[in-house]
């Protein structure tokens, strides 16, 4: 009688109450989503140009989340620019010609600017950002970048790259190294190559600096 009582009364009484339990447990674990596929773009950006805008906008078109990301190396000099003062002109960049494009298009790309002294795919690992984003302006750069990559695919082997080309031929042959001379020497030709913002930190820059030939 007893064994009847317990699997007539007491079986259904509990299956009522622990249903609706398992039931959103399963429906939690199902509708669980992975994380955003997220990039890094990674670079000195002393300062950063309109080729690098071009590679930030390009990426943010193909990925939900991005970081831009700063490097300093401590190996080597500080640079024209502090990494701070860096970041700051990355963000200006991206809050003013990057993410108007975007909304334009109905494009939607969470993008964060941080700066980072350790190995690219360390932070990589530690933001879950598989993909690293590489502009090339050049096909040899291709030859410069391999040797390095495969380096890096040792220490996180689940990183993708991804090659960018700038959209403009005009903007493949300027680099940050390249901007810097041209202010240093005329200043006239960078306004092509660097936003205006960032034309007059140059500008100012080198003149704090006498650097100007």
């Amino acid at each position: 009688m007893i064994i009847v009582y317990l699997q007539e009364i007491l079986f259904p009484v509990l299956l009522i109450l622990f249903f609706p339990y398992t039931k959103k447990r399963m429906t939690q674990k199902k509708t669980q989503s992975p994380p955003p596929k997220a990039g890094v773009y990674a670079g000195s950006f002393d300062p950063i140009t309109r080729g690098h805008t071009d590679i930030i906008l390009q990426a943010a078109r193909l990925l939900p989340k991005l970081h831009v990301v700063v490097g300093v190396n401590p190996l080597k000099s500080g640079g024209l620019f502090t990494p701070d003062e860096r970041v700051d002109m990355i963000r200006h960049e991206i809050e003013t010609a990057v993410k108007p494009q975007l909304e334009k298009e109905g494009i939607a790309c969470d993008i964060k600017v941080a700066k980072h002294s350790g190995l690219t795919v360390a932070f990589m690992e530690a933001q879950n950002a598989p993909f690293l984003i590489r502009g090339l302006r050049l096909g040899t750069e291709f030859d410069a970048e391999y040797p390095t990559l495969v380096a890096n695919h040792k220490e996180y082997n689940k990183f993708t790259p991804v090659f960018l080309c700038t959209t403009d031929p005009h903007l493949q042959i300027i680099s940050s190294t390249l901007a810097r001379e041209l202010e240093r020497f005329s200043g006239k030709s960078v306004k092509e190559y660097v936003s205006p913002h960032v034309a007059k930190k140059l500008k100012k820059r080198i003149d704090e600096k006498g650097l100007r030939f």
